[in-house]
């Protein structure tokens, strides 16, 4: 009910909540840019400063990297090599499997298949 001594319509706390936070985020909004503005000056002053040392080093670690690079590098494709030999050699058993199967009208399942699973064996009698 209205109380009578109350004049006018009654306030929405919620609106007016909201138009205090509004205005609260205009008066902000000014002073965080304001921040982001000098954090990214103060980022871009520290780059400047930092950017010949990273350059320096990268200069002096390079030839490092290069000669590990060349180092493992042989490593890397005999390795490579080993793993195509042992993939063609599985490639070429599987045909072989397969042209066996096939010679001995056996279905064959296709590429990428799993054979079907054995049948289970019967349980063992119970003991007596």
């Amino acid at each position: 009910m209205d109380n009578p001594n109350e004049p006018g319509r009654k306030r929405d706390p919620l609106a007016d909540l909201k138009s205090r936070i509004d205005a609260a985020f205009e008066e902000l909004r000014p002073k965080v840019k304001k921040a982001f503005d000098e954090l990214d000056e103060r980022v871009d002053a520290a780059m400047k400063d930092v950017r010949p040392k990273v350059d320096a080093h990268l200069k002096e670690v390079r030839p490092r990297v290069d000669a590990f690079v060349k180092d493992v590098q042989p490593h890397i494709d005999s390795f490579i090599k080993r793993v195509e030999s042992r993939l063609e050699a599985l490639r070429r058993e599987m045909k072989e499997r397969a042209d066996r199967a096939a010679s001995r009208d056996e279905p064959v399942a296709p590429a990428g298949e799993l054979p079907p699973p054995p049948a289970p064996e019967a349980p063992p009698p119970p003991p007596e």
